[in-house]
């Protein structure tokens, strides 16, 4: 409540567990899309066997031979939110896939990166193993 007022700031399904703490992946997003070299981007969460679940950027950045890097992204999130919803994986695409209706298609991005986990080993450049707090 602010002021006296309920104020609805995401869906109860679209809520990133992550250490304990809730992440709404649509108020990182709206941050993330005022980061340089971004074009576009979809935040969801990631099972993590240790936090829950980790919060993972899609990104489609503004020039695909320059993309931002995860700290860039990181930085810009913790300048306006608290540490633990600054994504702790980027996950660079040509473009986020979208649904009819204009909104991202986030069941197709999970199948995605479930598969691409299951094809190729993560690598020390798209994942922050500090995505939480001190």
């Amino acid at each position: 409540m602010e002021s006296g007022r309920l104020v609805v700031r995401g869906r109860a399904d679209d809520v990133i567990n992550t250490g304990g703490h809730k992440v709404i992946p649509g108020e990182v997003a709206a941050v993330l899309q005022t980061c340089p070299g971004v074009r576009d981007v979809a935040v969801l969460g990631q099972p993590d066997p240790e936090w829950g679940e980790r919060v993972v950027a899609v990104v489609a950045p503004a020039d695909r031979a320059a993309p931002p890097t995860l700290e860039l992204l990181r930085l810009h999130v913790q300048k306006r939110l608290p540490r633990y919803a600054a994504p702790g994986r980027v996950v660079m695409v040509d473009a986020v896939p979208m649904l009819p209706s204009g909104k991202h298609d986030l069941a197709r991005l999970r199948r995605e990166l479930l598969r691409r986990e299951q094809t190729e080993a993560e690598s020390v450049t798209n994942y922050c193993p500090d995505n939480v707090p001190r």
